[in-house]
């Protein structure tokens, strides 16, 4: 603690005026003025002190930790003795005392008046500071262990580099594989691994004020062979230890364990689909449904970016090449106030460069498609990287010699591509950005043919996006963190089904640049603050003709193959979208951490053009509709630890979402519809069995309403095509059992019980949501085996969508064709979904590069699993669209 002395301008002043008011003082044991001469004392010589004693901060003040100042009236004798002191001006009782305290220890130089030592009284100040609050005790450990059988290494010397420091401190690991550093401060920790059976290998780490960060590192521990020893950047690092969050809900998987996942072939982001609170999509659509929201309803960002989708065309790839994933984390519902804009989940991936002080890459092919990346340093300092990678995709070319042409018609076998250039530049420990420019393409088309052209179906569907942005992190230490991204983008969609003679098909051309940044403070050691902005602007040229009733909206009450709606009609228009979102949080980490409460608040104002309002008509010109809207969205997340081992979570919030521009249309849809509204509560908990496995379970009820819905008259109002009455609720309880690497076995059990229902309006009855999945199931299990090899096992059981049943049929004669006549809405459904995937691998070390060969068999019981129903021509029988049968994918991996 620091005390200063704040009495040497203040003291002056006041000894004068404590001289000049000398007469007026008792002057008892004071020097009488000279007797020859009536002229008042003149003081020649200030008292000074000379020896200080520094007072004790009151301890009944440290929690306020405020500054105070006592002023003291001090009678100081010839010697410079403190003879009496007494409180003049008081800052409360403990600061009072504990100032009389240390100043009757003081000793002063005797004052001097007409050049004589005399006693004096004066008037004196003694200042206290407030506290310097001590930096939270911070504690890094961890333990490193060979990758391929678990067993700890000894002897590994870690050098870390602390923010600041000029030179790393180092520790060694002991035979446990142990090794420990304590009151280190926070920031990005620059750490070195290093030892003679593993080479060096570097890794960056983040500590938070007060946090104990645990990690494992499992490496690969080079065969004692007489080649030279292989470079860092030839070994593979695995972090088990997850950064630290503040949702409620949520479950992240690193990169590493992702890509070990069967049926995901190596891609990482496909590991999205076996997480807690996912149900199935259907074979072929890459769909997110999270909670029982629908898809549209889920947002998915990348490096804090938004992104119109997290899969390809047909769901078998992610649109981000797998060596450029860290992270991705799923937050199903209940998150803080820096996301919004979606009434469901959020799926958040967070990417990097990867970084080699020589050129490297990785070369990698399957049945699927093949990709190539290429990384390496720029200039002699080496700090700045790139990185360009690509992706096609051919699985088109064999599935339509060897898939059956009428299988074909059913499931959809897309053609994608991607592409990726990044630059990563570190100018210093405390700055780091990065610039990506991502590019993506689909194209997919099916088609079901029939002897009779007037029931032959054909769809197709064409998607392009491009995103450029950066992102500059500024750590300012001791848990200062500001974030600045900017972005652009581009996105291009063309949806085409023609039905016979009735031809559908809408185009869309969306431009997007926005700005999100953030600061993030830690002000103390129970309180960090986080503030920060997410603009987005968004332009939107639609042209849509066709049928009214293509493409289906959720609700419809129609099959697979139905002849759509024979009303035809045409528009054109833009949307122009603009919102400004600022937002609070604040975390509050009280009774030494065991309990954590965040509220936040953001703010979500948007404007909105479109550019007509009135639908289309020969010689009538088009009206425009202008809307703003204000949305105050509240958040609230407690988080704690009654005991070791036991934490309970819980969390509420408030959610909108803008119409989509689509349904903005005049003549498909309405406007000037409102931003529909949801609610999340959140309550659970998570307990650790032991240090590697842990048990989550949660408990959700999220409402909707405001919904968009298509509207129930038959001959809807001008303009009023659909309508903002629908309802929608959803509730359940998702178990997650997880098992974190332990010697090289780590995997998850995911059980997830939803009911999601829909209504029309507050006065219509409630329904299965058309994505409705009561039960979901998965189970994933890995293990590293010895001399490189690798298994992972993945079990998959969903209930079957709810469908719409045919109880009889009627033939229309003013179309020429049978229509179905529909029982309850939604009260069948598909079979149930089962599935269950192996994944084998096996590892080569070839001097300075690694070779991956992998097999994975999907569906390896051949269960015919059904993914839709369908019906004869004149509906009187009924049978199912089934999946793929049997799967082997074979591949490779090539990292140099």
């Amino acid at each position: 603690m620091v005390v200063k002395r704040h009495w040497s301008l203040r003291f002056q002043g006041w000894l004068f005026a404590a001289v000049v008011l000398q007469g007026l003082l008792p002057r008892q044991g004071l020097a009488a003025p000279p007797a020859e001469t009536n002229a008042a004392p003149q003081l020649t010589k200030p008292p000074e002190v000379i020896h200080f004693v520094e007072a004790r901060y009151p301890e009944a003040e440290q929690a306020s930790g405020q500054a105070a100042a006592v002023t003291l009236a001090l009678t100081i004798d010839v010697e410079g003795n403190v003879t009496e002191a007494s409180v003049a001006q008081s800052a409360g009782e403990s600061f009072d005392a504990a100032a009389l305290e240390a100043v009757r220890q003081f000793k002063f130089s005797p004052a001097e008046i007409d050049g004589k030592p005399s006693p004096i009284r004066i008037l004196y100040e003694y200042a206290f500071s407030a506290p310097e609050v001590a930096p939270p005790p911070t504690k890094f450990e961890g333990t490193i262990r060979d990758q391929n059988t678990g067993e700890p290494l000894s002897g590994i010397t870690i050098s870390l580099r602390a923010p600041g420091a000029t030179e790393p401190t180092t520790a060694t690991t002991d035979e446990h594989g142990a090794f420990s550093f304590e009151g280190i401060p926070v920031g990005v920790l620059e750490i070195e691994l290093k030892g003679e059976q593993i080479g060096t290998i570097s890794v960056e780490e983040q500590l938070e004020p007060g946090q104990s960060l645990k990690v494992a590192y499992d490496v690969a521990v080079a065969a004692p062979v007489t080649a030279p020893p292989q470079t860092g950047d030839d070994l593979e690092l695995l972090v088990v230890a997850p950064p630290l969050r503040r949702e409620v809900v949520g479950t992240q998987v690193n990169a590493e364990e992702g890509r070990k996942v069967p049926g995901t072939s190596g891609d990482v982001l496909r590991v999205v689909e076996s997480l807690p609170g996912v149900a199935r999509s259907a074979a072929g659509s890459g769909q997110l449904v999270v909670w029982g929201a629908g898809p549209q309803d889920t947002r998915v960002y990348i490096d804090g970016v938004p992104f119109p989708r997290l899969y390809h065309e047909g769901g078998l790839r992610a649109v981000v090449h797998p060596l450029f994933v860290q992270s991705v984390e799923l937050l199903p519902g209940g998150y803080g106030g820096a996301w919004g804009r979606g009434l469901g989940g959020l799926v958040l991936v967070s990417t990097k460069t990867p970084g080699h002080d020589r050129i490297g890459g990785q070369v990698r092919a399957d049945i699927l498609d093949a990709s190539a990346v290429l990384t390496g340093p720029i200039g002699r300092r080496k700090r700045v990287h790139y990185a360009v990678g690509v992706r096609a995709s051919y699985v088109k070319l064999w599935a339509e010699q060897f898939v059956d042409p009428e299988q074909r018609g059913f499931i959809p076998i897309p053609t994608y591509g991607d592409g990726q250039l990044r630059f990563h530049f570190e100018p210093d420990s405390r700055n780091d950005i990065e610039l990506a420019l991502m590019a993506s393409s689909d194209r997919f088309s099916r088609g079901v043919p029939n002897p009779d052209p007037a029931l032959a179906t054909v769809e197709s569907r064409k998607g392009d996006f491009q995103r450029l942005y950066a992102r500059w992190r500024h750590d300012r230490g001791n848990g200062h963190v500001f974030t600045v991204t900017p972005f652009v983008g581009y996105d291009r969609r063309a949806e085409q089904s023609e039905f016979g003679s009735t031809r559908t098909a809408i185009e869309s051309q969306t431009y997007l640049a926005g700005l999100r940044s953030s600061y993030v403070a830690q002000l103390k050691k129970w309180l960090r603050l986080e503030v920060g902005i997410d603009l987005q602007v968004e332009v939107v040229d639609l042209d849509r003709v066709g049928s009214l009733g293509l493409p289906s909206r959720e609700g419809d009450i129609r099959v697979f193959g139905q002849p759509p709606p024979d009303q035809i009609t045409a528009d054109a228009w833009r949307v122009t979208n603009l919102g400004i979102a600022p937002y609070a949080e604040a975390e509050f980490s009280l009774l030494d951490g065991k309990l954590r409460i965040v509220p936040g608040l953001r703010i979500d104002p948007y404007v909105r053009s479109v550019s007509r309002r009135n639908p289309p008509e020969s010689r009538v010109p088009a009206v425009g509709a202008y809307r703003h809207d204000f949305a105050a969205e509240p958040r609230l997340s407690i988080t704690g630890k009654p005991v070791d081992r036991l934490e309970l979570r819980a969390a509420v919030g408030q959610y909108h979402q803008m119409p989509s521009a689509e349904d903005l249309s005049a003549a498909f849809g309405t406007p000037d519809l409102p931003s529909a509204k949801a609610l999340h509560v959140v309550a659970g908990g998570a307990v650790e069995i032991v240090d590697p496995l842990a048990l989550e379970l949660t408990g959700f009820y999220t409402q909707s309403k405001h919904l968009a819905i298509r509207s129930p008259a038959e001959s809807p109002l001008r303009g009023r095509a659909l309508e903002p009455t629908g309802r929608g609720r959803a509730y359940g309880l998702q178990v997650l059992l997880r098992q974190e690497l332990w010697k090289g076995l780590f995997g998850w059990i995911a059980y997830t019980y939803m009911r999601s229902e829909r209504s029309a309006g507050p006065e219509e009855p409630w329904r299965l949501f058309d994505f409705d999945q009561t039960h979901v199931l998965t189970a994933v299990l890995a293990y590293a085996l010895p001399l490189g090899f690798d298994a992972s096992a993945r079990f998959r059981y969903a209930t079957g969508y709810p469908r719409t049943d045919v109880v009889d049929a009627y033939f229309d004669a003013t179309r020429n064709l049978e229509q179905p006549v529909f029982g309850g809405h939604n009260e069948i459904r598909i079979p149930q979904f089962i599935q269950l995937d192996l994944r084998l691998a096996k590892t080569f070390d070839i001097r300075r590069t690694k070779l991956e060969i992998f097999l994975e068999v999907l569906n390896l019981w051949n269960r015919q699993n059904a993914e839709e129903i369908v019906y004869s021509p004149d509906y009187r029988e009924r049978a199912y669209i089934r999946g793929f049968p049997v799967l082997p994918v074979l591949g490779v991996q090539w990292d140099f």
